[in-house]
């Protein structure tokens, strides 16, 4: 008989080893103690025989019986189900095989994932661990270079000079233009997070800075967290975005199904970022902004605009640090002088095609040749990834 730390100790094992981004251990055992909060004993029995790819009811019932729990159909999709509307795993939506119009079910990684399916029920358990996890330890798996982020920088509209030819994945009305059909703005994860923790945003009270685009936002209208707007309504709300200094963050493909709008003090992804001494090593952008200091007037606009702490003033000019900028733009977009530009970097950095094309980059990343081959394998005769 299995004790319930050992059962909540293989979950870990599952989730860490099987996706995309792995989970770290914590030193403290943070990681526990959120699945712990997450999945009852029972619960956790049952997710460690999930695999990391969507599969129907029947395959996993036949594997979980097999591994000696006694459980009955019904009662293992009630439990599955009931995992998936609390965020714990993948159920249903994206998952969903329309082929054969049925259910399907697959672990959930840490981020972007389970955090982010927390939306709507951030409790102050669960915030603080969520933080103290994720500046702790899993930064330093989120932000890896040796893989594919899952994120991208773009710049704002404003800051993109002229006579620069930028491609579609890097300018936001483009994507808008010829890559989204639906949109859904929702409410930021991140920001409730800090929210609950009673910790004030520095820079807007804005809550709905989490925009969907096409399966996606259908899904968020769908349940109820997304209000849905048009292209021209979206256009109106990133001269808002903009205005305000938010760095705009899809998803790092070229054809995104969500696109992150964020602060330096609540958004994960950059709070994570700045606890290297050079975050600029860890993103994926194509330009990076310099000041010109006969046109700066060091009136410090820029320095309070930037959100990565890149900017700073030397002898009344702006100096911007490129070790830590990310080339969002929001430093051009307010220079009253003129003094700010953004350039594109010499070699720029094609997204990959689609979300699942970047998976499976850092999936092969993370398991090597051999791992890859064997993984390969068990997906040919159908057994668990």
């Amino acid at each position: 008989m299995q004790s319930e730390n050992e059962i909540y100790k293989k979950l870990h094992k599952e989730i860490d080893e099987r996706m995309p981004i792995s989970f770290p251990v914590h030193e403290s055992g943070l990681e526990i103690q959120i699945l712990k909060l997450l999945f009852t004993p029972e619960e956790a029995a049952i997710t460690i025989h999930l695999s990391a790819l969507p599969e129907p009811l029947d395959k996993i019932h036949k594997r979980v019986t097999k591994n000696g729990i006694s459980i009955s159909k019904e009662r293992l999709e009630e439990i599955l189900n009931n995992l998936s509307e609390k965020g714990a795993i993948q159920g249903g939506g994206s998952v969903y095989d329309k082929k054969h119009n049925r259910r399907r079910y697959r672990l959930a990684q840490w981020a972007i994932g389970i955090f982010e399916y927390q939306l709507g029920r951030v409790t102050k358990e669960f915030a603080e661990l969520a933080k103290d996890y994720s500046l702790g330890v899993f930064y330093e798996e989120f932000h890896n270079k040796t893989k594919p982020g899952q994120m991208r920088t773009i710049p704002v509209e404003k800051s993109l000079s002229p006579e620069y030819t930028v491609s579609t994945y890097d300018n936001i009305r483009d994507i808008i233009r010829n890559k989204v059909d639906k949109i859904a703005i929702i409410n930021c994860v991140c920001r409730e997070q800090r929210d609950v923790l009673e910790e004030s945003c520095e820079l807007s009270s804005t809550r709905r800075c989490c925009v969907m685009f096409n399966d996606a936002a259908a899904r968020r209208i769908k349940d109820g967290l997304g209000k849905e707007v048009s292209k021209e309504e979206m256009f109106e709300i990133l001269k808002k975005y903009q205005k305000e200094g938010f760095v705009l963050q899809p998803e790092n493909s070229q054809n995104p199904s969500f696109m992150c709008v964020c602060c330096g003090c609540c958004c994960g992804v950059l709070t994570m970022a700045k606890k290297f001494p050079k975050p600029t090593e860890y993103y994926s952008s194509n330009f990076y902004a310099q000041s010109n200091p006969e046109l700066c007037n060091g009136c410090e606009t820029c320095v309070k605009r930037c959100q990565m702490d890149a900017i700073v003033l030397e002898n009344d000019k702006a100096i911007v640090n490129l070790d830590r900028c990310i080339g969002c733009g929001n430093c051009v977009a307010t220079c009253g002088m003129k003094a700010m530009r953004l350039y594109k970097k010499g070699k720029s950095v094609t997204p990959p095609k689609s979300s699942g094309r970047m998976y499976t980059k850092m999936m092969i990343k993370k398991r090597g040749f051999l791992g890859t081959l064997k993984m390969v394998g068990k997906i040919l005769t159908g057994g668990k990834v």
